[in-house]
Parts: structure tokens; C-alpha cells; sequence
């Protein structure tokens, strides 16, 4: 099924109408589409942004007198189709700024911010709407799996700026490794890798992959780790102090390792305080550098334990 055809019915009325005439490569080729109150819709691709007019085409300049300025209606009625006419049931959901829809789309949400001692209990007056499109690239792991994977499967981070596919890489190699009889466990913090949607998973990991959901990371790591029996954990995003205790158990453990990380290189992750016990213990096998040229999941090199590199420009 066409992204298109996958979101259109979780628009509003107005909206959906005007979106009906847009053409299905606008939906392909984006990675976002926002929706700004009283301001723009917006499909953003990898290089440029595109603004939906009132007559129903599209454009990449901004018109002040002709883009299509969503009203607080148009919000609403997004929000309560999106949440199954059901708005009151995603109270927890809120909480994290975002929702999941059936398929895999995470969408961001901002708006006023109510709080209850001092946590967020939800967001009204919703102003914006990021939809993220969900996207599996099956195989893109492929070329570089021999490298984290032979003879075993070796402790791996993913090193990335944002934007440049680590996500993608990272799903791919878990549905790689366990669908070659690893057991995986998954910490899904923000339901960005499986997309699990009651229960199920929306985005292909792997026959042998447990998910855990919405599930903070330093704890959920160890929570696999006493209770499904993975031979490795995989977990996106890690930066905290926590995350890092909970790597070095799990490491002390004997499962590997497999996860990523915002960094723009390796000399970048030299430079992060709670990592040197990472780096002075050889905790990592495998270390994955993305960058983002022409293409998404673009691997520039990847180095060992001894930060030597065995694959791309230098090798």
C-alpha cells in the first residue's frame, strides 16, 4: 500500500480534501509532513520543502496569500481521527509529545503543556502536527552485515547525526540477525523501530524479536536482560548516564550490544565524558559512522575495538 493511502484518512475533512488531489510522489518522497495552525502544511523531503496551496497543488515557495493555513477545526478533527475519536485515551501518550498510528507513523505533537506536580500530564491547544513518515528499507544493512555479525555477533553503535538514517540501519540489522536464530530484545522508547500499534508490530524486526514499548531505555535494557533470555539487546538512541550503567551490565552479562547513538564522528565520541569507560573497556566491537550524502543509511567507515577501520575510504 501507497504512504497515501496509509494516511490520508487520518486527516481532517478539509485537509483530506485538499490532499487528495496531491500527486502520491509528494508522500514517498517525504520524510515529514507538518501541519502548522494558521500557518502551512509542509511535506519535507531529504532537500526541500513543499507547501500545500488552497487549490489543491503544490509548491516549494512559500505564498503568503496562497498556502492553505490550517485552522484550530482542522487541528481538532485531525487529532480525534488520528486518536480513534478517542482523545481522552491517549492521555498517556501525550505525555511524551507523540503518538503511534497503525502503519508505524510517529507524530510529534506541541501545543500547551499541562502539568501535575511538576510532570507533564498531557498537551491541549495542539498548534503543530509532525507526522514522520515510517519507512523499512529492507536490506540496507546487508553489505555491511559480515562486518557485526561473522563468526558472531559483536557488540555494535551506530554513530549519527541526525537525519542520516540510523534508525533505518539499526531495524534492519535486528530483523537481520533475528531472522538468523538470535534472540533479540528491544527497548522501543519511542515506538520508532517496531511501531508497535496494540501489540503488534507495524515494522518488520525480526521472527525472533521481543519489544518492549514506550519503555524508558536504562531500565527496559535490564529488563530484557532479567526476563526474555536475549543474546542481544538493541536499544536507539542511548546518551544518558543511566543508558551507560546499563550497557556495562548488560556487557558484564555476556549479550551483546546493539544500539546508536547522536555523534558526528569518533572523534566526537572521544570527547563525551560518560563514554571513556565504553571506549577504555572495549565494551564495543563494532563502531558504525553515518553520514548523509546523496542517500539515506550511508555507511562512511566502520571501525573496531582498537578504533581501526575495516570498512570504507581508509580500508
Amino acid at each position: 500500500m501507497f504512504i497515501k493511502d496509509k494516511l490520508i484518512n487520518y486527516f481532517g475533512k478539509n485537509i483530506k480534501f485538499l490532499l487528495n488531489n496531491i500527486d502520491y510522489q509528494y508522500f514517498e518522497k517525504s520524510e515529514e509532513v507538518r501541519i502548522r495552525l494558521d500557518r502551512c502544511i509542509v511535506f519535507k523531503t531529504f532537500d526541500k520543502e513543499y507547501f500545500l496551496l488552497k487549490d489543491m497543488t503544490i509548491t516549494e515557495n512559500f505564498l503568503e496569500n496562497k498556502v492553505y493555513k490550517p485552522t484550530i477545526e482542522d487541528i481538532s478533527q485531525t487529532i480525534e481521527t488520528m486518536s480513534g475519536y478517542s482523545i481522552y485515551a491517549l492521555e498517556q501518550e501525550l505525555k511524551n509529545g507523540f503518538i503511534t498510528l497503525n502503519g508505524g507513523f510517529r507524530v510529534g505533537i506541541t501545543g500547551k503543556v499541562i502539568t501535575e506536580n511538576n510532570k507533564v500530564k498531557t498537551i491541549r491547544n495542539i498548534s503543530s502536527i509532525n507526522i514522520r513518515i515510517a519507512r523499512e528499507i529492507k536490506g540496507c544493512s546487508s553489505h555491511i552485515l559480515k562486518y557485526i555479525s561473522n563468526p558472531t555477533i559483536k557488540s555494535t553503535i551506530i554513530i549519527s547525526p541526525p537525519n542520516c538514517g540510523k534508525t533505518t540501519l539499526l531495524r534492519d540489522i535486528i530483523r537481520n540477525i533475528s531472522n538468523c536464530k538470535e534472540n533479540v530484545g528491544l527497548v522501543d522508547e519511542r515506538s520508532e523501530i517496531a511501531s508497535l500499534y496494540m501489540g503488534k508490530t507495524q515494522l518488520d524486526v525480526g521472527i525472533r524479536t521481543d519489544v518492549l514499548d514506550r519503555c524508558k531505555k536504562s531500565d527496559g535494557m535490564l529488563m530484557l536482560l532479567r526476563s526474555m533470555s536475549p543474546s542481544v539487546i538493541a536499544v536507539d538512541e542511548i546518551g544518558s548516564d543511566e543508558d551507560i550503567e546499563a550497557i556495562e551490565k548488560i556487557a558484564n552479562s555476556g549479550v551483546k550490544i546493539i544500539c546508536t547513538i547522536h555523534s558526528y564522528s569518533i572523534d566526537d565520541i572521544k570527547q563525551k565524558y560518560n563514554m571513556q569507560n565504553i571506549l577504555n573497556n572495549k565494551i564495543f566491537e563494532r563502531y558504525i559512522v553515518l553520514n548523509r550524502k546523496n542517500e539515506i543509511c550511508n555507511v562512511e567507515k566502520i571501525y573496531n575495538e582498537n578504533m581501526e577501520v575495516v570498512y570504507g575510504e581508509d580500508n
